[in-house]
């Protein structure tokens, strides 16, 4: 093979490479809250930035709002741990189940099922936030000592009812004074009307009234 012959197969070879490159690195995830919930969620960690405690996300899908979430921090100099916690398979059947009887669209089933932790991490180190830290995880079944002892903020982004007041339940319990939980999906005419339901059944059973901020329902330690 002549000089030229060579030099156009390494030529072929690089672009090669450049394209399987560029189709195997994945695109950035986009947050699934809509603006108004997403700066809600960003004005709790500016305004809990002193409140002790790590940030706790539950339910966050590939991690669209998360990635949004930690450069938020990283951008306003807040140190806290970052945990964001997943089954990263969709919604638990029997979760799901129930919630038919609250008019969850069976069609709704799958809809966050095609997805995996791997998928996730390799989605989060691309953005430059190998900080965040994944758990695989049924909040409901998740033992409550895997979550920080202490919590200032946390997204519940779960969308059903049991998984939400279970979350709750356990996240609550470890709420720093001046803490906040934002409960995602609360909103009415939602898709979702489980998260409603059970953010309601928990704040009734612990004593405790409604309040809604951009339509996300929040629990306080005053």
């Amino acid at each position: 093979m002549n000089t030229a012959g060579m030099t156009r197969d390494r030529a072929l070879l690089s672009l090669r490479r450049t394209v399987l490159k560029a189709h195997t690195r994945l695109r950035p995830p986009q947050s699934q809250l809509t603006p108004d919930r997403l700066y809600a969620y960003l004005d709790c960690l500016w305004r809990c930035q002193q409140v002790p405690g790590a940030i706790v996300e539950v339910g966050c899908f590939r991690g669209g709002t998360t990635r949004i979430a930690a450069q938020f921090l990283a951008e306003t100099k807040i140190s806290k741990r970052y945990i964001a916690i997943d089954t990263f398979k969709g919604f638990v059947d029997g979760h799901f189940q129930r919630d038919i009887d609250h008019g969850t669209k069976e069609a709704t089933r799958s809809a966050f099922s095609r997805n995996s932790l791997p998928v996730v991490r390799r989605l989060l180190d691309e953005a430059g936030r190998e900080n965040v830290e994944l758990l695989e995880a049924d909040i409901c079944e998740m033992p409550e000592s895997w979550l920080p002892d202490r919590i200032s903020v946390c997204l519940l982004d779960v969308d059903l009812d049991v998984p939400t007041y279970e979350a709750l339940r356990k996240v609550v319990a470890r709420l720093s004074v001046g803490g906040i939980v934002l409960v995602d999906d609360c909103h009415e005419d939602n898709a979702f009307a489980g998260a409603r339901v059970g953010y309601q059944r928990y704040v009734a059973e612990a004593g405790m009234g409604e309040s809604y901020f951009m339509n996300m329902g929040m629990v306080s330690v005053p």
